[in-house]
């Protein structure tokens, strides 16, 4: 990675932070995106700061809002000179049964999962060609498992593997286009107990992901030169034990 140019998206929370920690920890240059999370990008950008040789700047962008895309990759672009690696972690996520979904909130879930990774793949595009660069969209394994109350979300994120599979063939051959989808990482702090347990026993490795295990499958994707068109998921077995299929 060293000497070579990442966007990470959704940089300032979670598992875009660790993509963008482990990133620069491989000597690229991180562009560090935000939406509301200003302080946390801050962090990333210093924790990245303070590798040896480590660059990052911040980046704040509201993926919503229309050409909001391509003007962060114009952004990028200017300050690193180069663009080789986007990797589209920014998400929104939200539970409600399917009769509360109204129009709003169906819009922003495929705002933020659906919409903003395809402007963003269309508005780095040439950067990307001229650098035979690489980009990595991080889905959900609801994206293939069906689960009540997240119709709107899994629509999304269902949308995002067929376009990551999709642009693997548009780009194809100067940009690989890969995918990583998270089963359970981490637990909300107020989340029951009972279902703690009841989510373990359906993940054969016994524990739910960190956001390390997504951010080291990303830094694997953004070298593995013969992979395109692929979705990893990185749920601890939790799809092979439920027969899903990616």
């Amino acid at each position: 990675m060293s000497g070579r140019v990442a966007l990470v998206t959704g940089a300032g929370v979670r598992v875009g932070r660790a993509i963008a920690e482990m990133l620069g920890q491989a000597g690229a240059k991180v562009a560090v995106h935000y939406a509301r999370s200003a302080s946390g990008a801050a962090a990333t950008v210093r924790t990245i700061a303070a590798i040896p040789g480590g660059r990052a700047r911040s980046f704040p962008a509201d993926l919503r809002d229309p050409g909001a895309a391509a003007q962060l990759v114009r952004d990028v672009v200017d300050w690193g000179g180069r663009l080789d690696v986007l990797v589209c972690s920014a998400a929104g996520f939200d539970r409600r049964p399917f009769e509360a979904i109204d129009r709003a909130a169906w819009r922003d879930m495929l705002a933020l999962n659906l919409e903003a990774p395809f402007f963003l793949a269309q508005a780095a595009a040439p950067a990307l060609r001229r650098r035979r660069g690489v980009i990595v969209n991080i889905l959900d394994v609801a994206a293939f498992h069906a689960w009540k109350g997240y119709a709107h979300y899994a629509a999304a994120k269902a949308g995002l593997a067929m376009l990551t599979r999709v642009l693997a063939l548009e780009l194809a051959p100067q940009v690989r286009v890969c995918g990583v989808a998270p089963g359970t990482v981490a637990f909300p702090s107020d989340y029951p107990a009972s279902d703690r347990a009841r989510v373990l026993s359906r993940i054969p490795l016994g524990r739910v992901g960190r956001p390390a295990d997504i951010a080291g499958a990303v830094r694997f994707l953004c070298s593995a030169s013969y992979i395109t068109g692929s979705v990893i998921a990185v749920d601890g077995g939790r799809m092979a034990g439920s027969g899903g299929v990616l």
